[in-house]
């Protein structure tokens, strides 16, 4: 018997053939089983028993490929992935581009592919050595991208939509919300920054609302419609592509829920080629940006005494003063302190793929662990995902998706009136009284005359609050092209996710000591030998409740797609039916009272009834059904027209309004390509020109507010002794049957351009109508009607904006760089909205902006008896809030009364317009480089033109640390020239004439920039003595890191807020493996 060499791929290819017949088979690889390469030299009998068997007598020769790959100025590309087609033979080439491959045919094709250039496909034909140039493709615009249920390439899309690929860099991005990887990155995209509370997650809208109503983004991953929670849930571990659909022509598509705009996720997939094994650690630490400037103890015992006279029981004496002096050099007991603990953020990153032409697969596993400033709050998340798709046949291909999400967040249960979540716990902990401590000497908590001790409650002493989800989904579509009619293919789709919910709530009472005070109470004596008593917390008695929440979705698509080019024509479209329905419900059960031993385990509580208590939510159902079609054709990829409607139908309105149509299409002119644009060509590369129109929908106005209700009315007692009760019953609320969608109509207008080898832009002018806005109607009813009106379609209002990216993207020598800048937009005005009859002009909203800003204007401080007498004589009879003018005070300007002239009392007769237009504009800059193994990104995202009040300095107590310029730049007979006015006690009614007055004085430009993310690393790949290690990475990020604007320099960060939980600068350090 002849002896051979045969290659493993060889077997492969035809052990793929017997899977049509072996359903057994076809499972391992959907499971992941996957080949490697080898040699197998062996006797040329090979047997696959219960499958084939069979004997080669043929010798295959070994062709070894050897090549150089440059760039389109002949720099050497390191890096560059080289695969034979077919196969998962590969390899990547050196510093110096070169590279080397064993082939098993010889007239083999090779991919060869590279990060921001046109892919290659080379047929060897024999020869043994190659020199190839790659050429920039710094837009993409070969590029696939995913439009509703088709795919397009980039260059021929006509519509509002912008890719972000997640690059192998933004992979190791350190965030709990994928959202964040978007910010600064799109026009027209904003992405709000949330605080630093763990798991916290950031609001993101496309363009400006057209809808007093909620237009939330639309989320579809893979395919299947989700929601924002899902969303960021992401890793961005997982994440291949971002493709954000701004209008309506590209939006359309999903009709129901896509008037805010959609954002479409692809995860990603294996590639062609051995298998690669990635996995990155980081740690970090987080830092609190800025809260308002605070009064230490000293300083506010200063205050105090400016406000109140020394008969006030709380007026400190130099007693107290020389009590606080010695606590922290004056800043007196800091609670915030006594339980920080240096909050930091751990990821580890996994993921697996590989592959052929046959069968590709990628695997990925996430975790982040964030802990923040008290050890007792917390959040983790672990994400799992299994994507494989399998070319059955040539004409058959299945993918199938496999994930899973779980969350931890762990957080302290606290008494009443402490906080309702940890966000008011840091600003209770932030300016609490400073003369009181958290600890007796010897570590016991103190009683200072409250329902709680805050630091204790951060502390988990009055219990926990835990709660625990987890998420598992699959995701398996079957795609056929059917034989002779060529572009045609059928798919279907199925996917489904089940969400388990676990809270549980452990509350106790603790003990706190009491001590003795001075009459102030501003001096506390700490010693524990003094203790004089205990008392505990406002919980009467332990309890212990466990909430289950569950829900179930599905959706299911059965899809016809053609696809075809013949001659100059490119001719696309699909077919598509898509049903879509959730339900879920919820129980709860607990006890309380421990009869013998405290516990966080039901054995341990009463059993008695009357200690006993149950519920649950009422079960929900909802659901939509769809019917789709969407079109595209390309003339001499020059002319492109594309169009789409889809017919939904949704639960949430009566049948005979439950069904919308949603229409939309677009035009596309490559004007560069005609004859008459040749002059042109050596400055511009590329320019086309688009238009597009349609109608998106919004069904999440109605709620099921069409179907009639009942709700629970007064008990009666019937019988004897009245024991005898029967639960009252009446009718709900007045219902309106004719409730329907709201419907958005979307203009846009596009100009794309290539230019210089390196430059592309866009620039685009939109407009949105939506009309049928859902809301009440102001009418006059009889005084008999005890009811209220329900809600109707009748709104409108429109909205129009700018867009504008643009990018640069070059090579030289070993250098690498991009700049990628974007600007936004947009403004609104009401169309049609109701007001009462006898409504002033400022509660008018027709014709004027829902970003307006309604308030009152605000005088010059009095700050002089010459002032006052001034004041005085001009405005006979002057009350604000009933008060009469005084040195120190902020007047507000006698606008009008209700006969249209000033009468020198301050109402709402006197309210402006501060700012008839408060939108902001929108901006971002992201910037990358490479050289010799040094990797940089950084991404700035920022907002000018807009306003902020600041009047959330006056909302605290004299009795919390107050904001620093209270003592030092408000009004004093020593200090008359001060930026702010008199301080007042907060219960002395006199403060509400600064305090609960929405003024102009408070509002100031709160324009910024932010470095919104920063990743900087260095490659040690080459260095490496190991071979199998294909990238060795050392890179730090951070998030956040600085911010600048006038207002976060003045008082604190414009997106935060002054006293509540800060958004975080976070900083990490990690290490990058690739196999």
């Amino acid at each position: 018997m002849e002896k051979c060499y045969v290659s493993l791929n060889t077997v492969w290819n035809r052990t793929l053939r017997i899977i049509n017949t072996k359903p057994a088979f076809l499972f391992l690889f959907i499971m992941g089983f996957m080949p490697a390469n080898a040699n197998l030299n062996s006797e040329s009998s090979i047997n696959l028993e219960g499958f084939v068997s069979f004997t080669i007598k043929e010798i295959q020769d070994q062709v070894i490929v050897e090549g150089t790959i440059v760039d389109q100025d002949g720099v050497p590309l390191p890096g560059a992935n080289i695969l034979e087609k077919g196969t998962t033979n590969g390899t990547q080439s050196d510093l110096q581009g070169n590279f080397s491959i064993q082939l098993v045919d010889d007239q083999a094709t090779l991919i060869i592919s590279y990060v921001g250039y046109s892919t290659l496909e080379v047929l060897t034909n024999g020869q043994t050595y190659l020199d190839l140039k790659m050429h920039l493709n710094a837009s993409g615009l070969d590029e696939v991208v995913v439009v509703g249920y088709t795919t397009q390439k980039k260059k021929n899309i006509t519509g509002s939509v912008e890719t972000v690929n997640v690059t192998k860099d933004m992979h190791l991005a350190v965030t709990t919300a994928s959202g964040n990887l978007l910010t600064g990155r799109i026009a027209g995209v904003f992405v709000g920054t949330p605080n630093g509370a763990p798991g916290e997650q950031p609001d993101i809208s496309i363009r400006q609302n057209s809808s007093w109503n909620n237009q939330n983004v639309l989320y579809v991953i893979d395919g299947v419609v989700k929601g924002s929670g899902d969303f960021n849930n992401l890793s961005p571990n997982e994440i291949a592509t971002f493709t954000v659909l701004k209008d309506a022509s590209a939006a359309a598509i999903y009709g129901a829920r896509a008037a805010g705009g959609v954002i479409v996720v692809t995860t990603r997939r294996g590639d062609p080629g051995k298998m690669k094994i990635d996995y990155s650690y980081s740690y970090g630490e987080d830092t609190r940006t800025k809260n308002v400037s605070l009064t230490s103890a000293v300083e506010l015992g200063q205050l105090y005494n400016r406000m109140f006279d020394n008969t006030n029981s709380g007026y400190y004496t130099q007693e107290d003063f020389d009590h606080l002096k010695n606590i922290n050099n004056g800043w007196g007991y800091d609670q915030l302190g006594e339980v920080w603990t240096n909050p930091s953020i751990a990821t580890h990153n996994f993921s697996v793929s590989g592959g052929s032409d046959k069968i590709k697969y990628f695997g990925g596993i996430s975790n982040i662990k964030q802990k923040t400033f008290i050890e007792s709050y917390g959040f983790e998340k672990t994400n799992v995902r299994f994507n494989t798709t399998i070319n059955i046949t040539d004409n058959l291909q299945l993918f199938a998706g496999m994930a899973l999400n779980k969350t931890d967040k762990e957080q302290p249960y606290f008494t009443d009136y402490v906080a309702s979540d940890p966000a008011g716990l840091y600003a209770k902990l932030l300016r609490w009284q400073p003369w009181q401590p958290v600890y007796t000497d010897n570590g016991q908590y103190a009683h200072y005359g409250w329902v709680a001790n805050v630091g204790a409650e951060a502390n988990n002493e009055a219990g926990y609050n835990n709660t625990y989800i987890i998420k598992p989904d699959i995701n398996v579509n079957l795609t056929y092209k059917i034989p002779g009619l060529d572009g045609l293919s059928a798919k279907v789709a199925y996917a489904s996710s089940w969400t388990n919910s676990h809270n549980d709530q452990f509350k106790k009472s603790y003990e706190m000591a009491v001590l003795p005070q001075n009459d102030s109470g501003h001096i506390i004596d700490t010693r524990d030998e003094n203790i004089l008593g205990w008392k505990t917390n406002s919980i009467s008695y332990p309890s212990l409740t466990k909430v289950a929440r569950w829900s179930n979705d599905f959706q299911f698509n059965l899809q016809l797609n053609y696809n075809r080019v013949f001659g100059k024509h490119d001719v696309s479209g699909v077919i598509a039916y898509e049903s879509a329905e959730a339900n879920g419900s919820s129980v709860y059960g607990g006890r309380e009272k421990v009869p013998v031993y405290l516990t966080d385990q039901f054995w341990g509580f009463s059993n008695a009834r009357s200690d006993t208590y149950a519920g649950g939510d009422p079960s929900f159902s909802n659901g939509r059904k769809s019917v789709i079609g969407q079109a595209n054709y390309i003339y001499d990829n020059k002319y492109m027209v594309s169009a789409s409607i889809r017919n939904d139908g949704s639960m949430n309105f009566a049948p005979d309004y439950r069904w919308g149509v949603f229409p939309a299409a677009s035009l596309g002119w490559v004007i560069s390509e005609e004859d008459f644009f040749s002059g042109a060509k050596k400055a511009i590369d590329r320019l086309k020109l688009s238009a597009s129109f349609g109608v998106t929908g919004n069904d999440s106005v109605g709620g099921w507010q069409w179907q009639e209700s009942y709700q629970t009315g007064n008990k009666s007692y019937f019988g004897e002794g009245g024991n005898n009760v029967s639960q009252g019953i009446k009718y709900g609320s007045i219902v309106n049957p004719n409730i329907t969608w709201e419907k958005t109509r979307s203009y846009n207008f596009r100009a794309d351009i290539e230019f210089m080898r390196h430059w592309n832009a866009t620039l685009e002018y939109w407009l949105a109508d939506t009309h049928d806005i859902l809301g009440k109607r102001e009418a006059s009813v009889p005084t008999s009607f005890s009811g209220s009106l329900p809600a109707e379609n009748y709104g409108e209002v429109k909205a129009q904006g700018f867009d504008f990216n643009i990018g640069y993207n070059n090579k030289i020598g070993d250098l690498s760089y991009f700049v990628n800048g974007n600007v936004s937009y947009g403004w609104n005005e009401v169309v049609t909205q109701d007001y009462a009859q006898n409504a002033q002009d400022i509660d008018i909203p027709v014709g004027k902006s829902r970003n307006r800003i309604v308030g009152y204007q605000s005088e010059p401080i009095i700050r002089t008896q010459g002032d006052l007498d001034a004041f005085n004589a001009s405005h006979p009879g002057y009350k604000l809030n009933g008060w009469e003018p005084y040195i120190g005070m902020l007047p507000i300007k006698d606008i009008s009364g209700p006969d249209g002239t000033p009468d020198n009392v301050i109402n709402s007769w006197d309210r402006v317009e501060i700012n008839d237009d408060n939108t902001a504009i929108n901006f971002g800059l992201s910037l990358g480089s490479e050289y010799k193994g040094f990797s940089l990104e950084a991404v700035f995202s920022g907002q000018a033109g807009f306003d902020k009040s600041y009047r959330d300095i006056t909302g605290n107590v004299e009795w919390n640390r107050m904001f620093t310029g209270w003592l030092y730049d408000s009004w004093t007979p020593e200090n008359p020239n001060a930026s702010l006015p008199k301080s007042l006690p907060y219960y002395n009614s006199a403060s509400t004439t600064y305090r609960d007055v929405n003024s102009d004085f408070w509002y100031r430009d709160a324009s910024y920039v932010r470095l919104q993310y920063l990743n900087f690393g260095y490659n040690f790949k080459e260095l490496s003595r190991i071979k199998a290690i294909n990238n060795l990475k050392l890179y730090v990020t951070g998030s956040n890191l600085f911010v600048i604007s006038k207002f976060n320099k003045n008082f604190w960060d414009p997106q935060g807020s002054a006293l509540s939980y800060p958004i975080v600068k976070s900083f990490s350090v990690g290490l990058n493996v690739g196999f």
